[in-house]
C-alpha cells in the first residue's frame, strides 16, 4: 500500500505525519512477515491488518495506562487475523 492510501485510511490531511507514517507502515510489514512469514499485498484480509496495524501505532502514540482493555481487544483482533493469514500461506503451500 501507497503512503497516500494509508493516509487516506487514517484520514490523515497534509503531510506533517508523513515521516513517522512511513515508519510505522514499515513496521506493520515487518509485524506481519514476523507472525505470518509473508506478506501477500494481494490479499484483503493481510491489506486491512496492514492498515489496522498502522492506524493502532498512529493513534496510539501516546496511550495512557487506563486503556489496557482497548489495546487487549485490538491484539485479539490482530491474533486472529495473523491466524487467518497463517493457515492462508500453509494451505498456499499445500497446492
Amino acid at each position: 500500500m501507497t503512503l497516500e492510501q494509508v493516509k487516506d485510511y487514517l484520514r490523515v490531511d497534509g503531510d506533517d505525519d508523513d515521516n513517522i507514517i512511513q515508519v510505522m507502515m514499515e513496521a506493520a510489514k515487518e509485524y506481519i512477515i514476523s507472525a505470518v512469514g509473508e506478506y501477500d499485498e494481494e490479499d484483503k484480509t493481510a491489506k486491512i491488518l496492514f492498515c489496522a496495524i498502522v492506524q493502532n501505532m498512529y493513534d496510539n502514540r501516546e496511550l495512557m495506562q487506563s486503556d489496557i482493555q482497548q489495546r487487549k481487544a485490538i491484539e485479539y483482533t490482530f491474533k486472529s487475523m495473523i491466524l487467518q493469514l497463517q493457515i492462508k500461506k500453509s494451505l498456499k503451500g499445500d497446492t
